[in-house]
């Protein structure tokens, strides 16, 4: 800092004594010292400042040479050009060699080369007459997009043509009518959809026909034949949901697990895929049903099974993970004692009461703690009975005649079954000596000896525990006169029974319908008319299930089958019924 100031001291100095000490020159003073101390820090770096400068001068230079080389000399070199400073001629000829290409970006990409040149320049009458003809074919382009069912794409364009051309005057109304024909053709499309989805194949296929009248190809054509495509392709489909419906019908949960499969073919983009799913959701229903009759006739394996075969994505899924803990709880209750009721009860405690079995879980845990009371009343009855005498038996019995009602039936029949025997040992206490006594008095061989044992044994009551043993002895000691027996002959109902049974054995539906017509003839007042009756309504169900089996494989077996029911069956309104809704369903072939 002290060298600088030095060589400012130095500089003045010359400066004075070339100039005198006039005032001019006094005031340069401080100013050329706040000057040079505003640049020392710059000077101080003057190499880096230098360098930077000749960088930036040496780039614009070479970006300026580069644009120079790169303008286009010659025609054809359109693809890279500084569009400002080109000039009209060239740009005229890029936008010809755009437009031969003959495509609506090409087109609009000509119009806009030329589209802003100034109206007076000489090219003008040339830019004017191709701007025309480049806008008219841009509004020609835009109606084949629309006929290929491009709406968007041709509106974006024809509006992109320039105001001042012919052409333009077209574009509003032309917009006009492409819409209008667009809605006409959606409209259509979409009533023909509803059907569809409605299963209504003859209406869908009647609608879609008006397709063919909509003025763009896109729906006359394309659309009408992609949605027959698609009506063809429902109806196959369908046939699998009513192959689906046949096995719902007649039942049974492997059947019903069968339909599932069957339903889960059908993609979610079907058209019946609504369908299928509401099918799909009956069938887990009827699954949740089965599994609930196994449950409450306690049966926890087959619930749980038939609960394990429910989907996941249907609505009875809830229930069915309820009806699992449930099947589990009633395993743990049927296993054994006391601490195995108290697990199930705790494990039905866990279904609270958002859950959609929760009624089902308190029945269930009242009936649980009804069967804890019950088995400790069979406990103390049999810690009675292990007296051995019987009055101690007596005892044990009365006392479990308690009231059963609330208990689980497999409890109620373990009471009744320890009621059962020792009721039973009761009576063998009891009647034994008598047949005992019997027995010795036969053996003395006297009338009067053999009348006595008679009169013991005859005190042996139906119903008693030795009953049929007495009674067995009664005939060793007084066998039964033989007697001739009599030649048995049926009567005419009897024989139509027995002909009509030997036709149902065929086995085919034909055969039942036989059997059917011969049973028929059986008097009301035969002894045999009730068996026949019962039997004509088996066959009947019988006719009906050949029927449904052939529902989905041929509707028309399927109808034949079902009018074998004559008009006197009881299943003959039901039949009817069956063959009105298989009529319905059909398939017909839309052209």
């Amino acid at each position: 800092m002290v060298q600088d100031q030095t060589k400012l001291a130095t500089v003045i100095g010359i400066l004075k004594r070339f100039g005198g000490r006039s005032r001019q020159l006094n005031r340069l003073v401080p100013l050329g010292q706040k000057q040079w101390h505003a640049c020392l820090p710059w000077l101080q770096h003057w190499q880096g400042v230098a360098g930077l400068s000749l960088l930036t001068s040496v780039s614009i230079a070479g970006l300026s040479l580069w644009l120079l080389l790169r303008q286009p000399t010659t025609p054809g070199n359109c693809d890279f050009v500084l569009w400002p400073l080109a000039s009209a001629s060239f740009r005229l000829y890029c936008a010809q060699q755009a437009a031969e290409r003959h495509t609506l970006e090409d087109l609009l990409h000509a119009i806009d080369l030329i589209d802003d040149l100034p109206r007076d320049h000489p090219l003008a009458p040339e830019i004017n007459r191709r701007l025309e003809a480049w806008s008219d074919q841009v509004l020609a382009l835009a109606e084949v997009a629309f006929h290929e069912g491009q709406l968007n794409r041709a509106i974006a364009f024809a509006r992109r043509i320039p105001r001042q051309v012919q052409a333009y005057a077209k574009v509003e109304e032309r917009i006009q009518r492409w819409q209008e024909i667009w809605q006409e053709g959606e409209a259509i499309y979409r009533r023909a959809e509803a059907a569809l989805k409605n299963l209504a194949w003859r209406e869908a296929f009647q609608i879609s026909l008006q397709l063919q009248f909509v003025d763009c190809r896109y729906w006359a054509q394309e659309q009408f034949g992609a949605f027959n495509e698609r009506i063809i392709r429902a109806q196959r489909e369908d046939r699998q949901l009513d192959e689906a419906r046949a096995l719902m019908a007649q039942g049974g949960a492997d059947r019903l697990a069968a339909a599932i499969e069957i339903v889960r073919r059908i993609p979610p983009t079907s058209d019946i895929y609504p369908g299928a799913r509401r099918l799909l959701n009956e069938l887990g229903e009827q699954l949740l049903t089965s599994a609930v009759v196994a449950l409450n006739r306690h049966d926890p394996q087959e619930a749980r099974r038939i609960a394990g075969l429910i989907p996941r994505d249907v609505r009875s899924a809830r229930s069915a993970e309820d009806l699992l803990k449930l099947a589990t709880a009633e395993e743990f209750a049927q296993a054994g004692m006391g601490e195995d009721i108290d697990r199930a009860i705790a494990q039905a405690r866990t279904i609270t009461a958002e859950r959609p079995l929760y009624f089902e879980a308190q029945q269930a845990i009242r009936r649980w703690q009804a069967d804890l009371k019950v088995l400790h009343t069979l406990a103390e009855a049999q810690a009675i009975a292990r007296g051995g005498t019987l009055n101690h038996l007596h005892l044990a019995l009365n006392r479990l005649n308690i009231p059963l009602v609330d208990a689980s039936p497999y409890r109620q029949e373990q009471i009744r079954d320890q009621r059962r025997l020792w009721q039973r040992q009761i009576e063998i206490a009891e009647d034994q000596p008598l047949i005992d006594q019997a027995n010795a008095l036969a053996r003395q061989g006297t009338p009067e000896a053999l009348l006595e044992a008679r009169q013991l044994l005859e005190q042996i009551r139906p119903r008693r525990a030795l009953y049929q043993t007495a009674q067995n002895r009664l005939k060793e000691l007084f066998p039964p006169l033989v007697t001739q027996a009599v030649g048995w002959q049926p009567d005419a109902d009897t024989v139509r029974l027995n002909e009509a049974q030997r036709r149902a054995r065929g086995g085919r539906d034909r055969d039942f319908a036989a059997a059917i017509a011969i049973a028929q003839e059986i008097s009301p007042n035969s002894s045999v008319y009730a068996a026949a009756h019962q039997l004509i309504v088996q066959w009947g169900n019988n006719i009906l299930e050949q029927a449904r089996y052939w529902v989905g494989r041929n509707n028309r077996q399927a109808i034949a089958t079902a009018e074998l029911i004559p008009p006197t069956h009881p299943l003959y309104p039901e039949a009817r019924e069956l063959i009105r809704v298989w009529q319905e369903a059909e398939p017909e072939k839309p052209f």
